[in-house]
């Protein structure tokens, strides 16, 4: 066994060599709070000035004003024999400018254990004070861009199934602001149309190491139902092996409501809530390409009211409208939910009726819908009695095609009103 390395005790050559290297500065200050040693060269390089022009002076006036009380008050309590670790606090420079300085102080004692003054270390935390302030500048921007964003944080750590939340997206989520649940329980709360996709998804980007993003609806403890979009990324180790995944979700039940706002808008009459011409043409389409596959026949149907002219000369627009959506309203109640009711615009509608029977030809549902518009109706305060002149035409009888139907209807129709109005007519019969 080989003997202990002997190591000898410091001497002044050996502090000096430490206090000439060392980063931070060496000081001490007597028991009046003077400064009475710094190591040159950090006090060159913290202070910008020889030492010569500090020795002597209170250690306090170097702090900046502001601090100054205050850390007279510390170096007091070292003076009066309590160590002080980690103060932090501001001195300035020769030049006028400032550092941040971390002190370490300890009452400095003779023989007997008198106070003489007190000792200690300071490191320049300036930098380290400035990339806090911008870290916390970044994350305080950052926190008011989500905010703004009106995002909510969350973290997903599958191992142990935990679901961590920053906030509830839709503030009816979480009962008694929970913020950590497990995956499944969370799971249960996403609509269940929705639930086997939104699992789909997150586990989809999991195993791929890919960005997740989906749009899914949750149910609210109040029973409200609320869309989600959540977008994530997954986070792996050194060795490439997924760890966690964080994301961001956002509430987005009024832009879904929008969009289904606008889609509606975009296929149905503003007036009556009916199917435009854009959306009549595609269940046509529809209607005679099922047709065509099964060898069945259809039916389309040209309402146009009688005398609707009169009602607008006579009693405004406003009351036409009322006319126009109670007459809509009456023909809903003449045709199945299988059928097609369109307000082709003006006063026309369009009724399709698909898979008709092999003997029918539509004139049970024209005669129903001749009754219903017959009838007296109410119209801002108007009683009124309108009609309505019906044009049918069939497939494959007729026409072919979608045109040509809606052609032969409007040709029927023009003469059931040739012939006085309030009848039906077959285009060819």
């Amino acid at each position: 066994m080989s003997a202990p390395i002997r190591i000898p005790p410091p001497n002044d050559a050996l502090w000096a060599s430490l206090a000439e290297t060392s980063n931070d500065l060496l000081w001490s200050v007597d028991l009046e709070g003077r400064w009475a040693y710094l190591n040159p060269a950090a006090a060159r390089r913290i202070y910008g000035c020889e030492v010569g022009e500090l020795l002597a002076r209170p250690m306090t006036s170097s702090a900046v004003e502001s601090l100054r009380e205050r850390d007279a008050a510390v170096l007091g309590r070292v003076l009066s024999g309590q160590p002080v670790f980690r103060h932090e606090t501001r001195h300035l420079r020769r030049d006028g400018t400032t550092v941040d300085l971390s002190f370490n102080a300890v009452p400095l004692r003779d023989r007997s254990g008198a106070v003489l003054g007190a000792t200690g270390t300071a490191r320049d935390i300036t930098d380290e004070r400035a990339a806090s302030a911008a870290l916390q500048e970044s994350v305080e921007k950052l926190r008011l861009a989500v905010e703004a964003a009106e995002l909510a944080y969350w973290e997903w750590e599958p191992a142990s199934g935990r679901l961590h939340w920053g906030g509830d997206p839709t503030g009816r989520l979480a009962a008694e602001d929970r913020r950590t649940l497990s995956w499944d329980e969370y799971a249960q709360r996403v609509h269940p149309d929705d639930r086997a996709r939104y699992r789909s998804d997150a586990r989809k980007a999991w195993d791929s190491k890919r960005s997740y993003a989906s749009e899914y609806r949750v149910i609210g403890r109040d029973g409200q139902v609320a869309w989600i979009s959540a977008r994530g990324k997954v986070l792996t180790d050194a060795a490439g092996q997924p760890r966690r995944m964080i994301g961001v979700s956002q509430d987005i039940t009024e832009r879904k409501r929008r969009e289904e706002e606008a889609r509606f808008l975009a296929y149905h009459d503003t007036l009556t809530g009916l199917p435009n011409r854009r959306l009549l043409d595609d269940r046509l389409a529809q209607a005679l390409h099922l047709a065509q596959r099964r060898d069945a026949r259809l039916a389309v149907m040209l309402v146009d009211l009688d005398d609707f002219k009169l009602v607008n000369d006579r009693f405004g627009h406003r009351t036409g409208d009322a006319v126009l959506r109670e007459a809509a309203r009456r023909l809903s109640a003449c045709v199945r939910k299988a059928d097609t009711l369109a307000r082709q615009g003006g006063d026309e509608f369009v009724v399709v009726i698909p898979e008709l029977a092999p003997q029918a030809d539509g004139r049970v549902v024209a005669e129903k819908i001749l009754r219903a518009l017959a009838a007296p109706l109410a119209a801002e305060g108007e009683t009124l009695q309108i009609g309505a002149s019906v044009g049918i035409s069939l497939y494959p009888d007729d026409a072919r095609d979608g045109d040509a139907l809606l052609r032969n209807a409007d040709a029927a129709m023009y003469r059931a009103k040739q012939g006085g109005g309030r009848q039906h007519r077959h285009y060819g019969r």
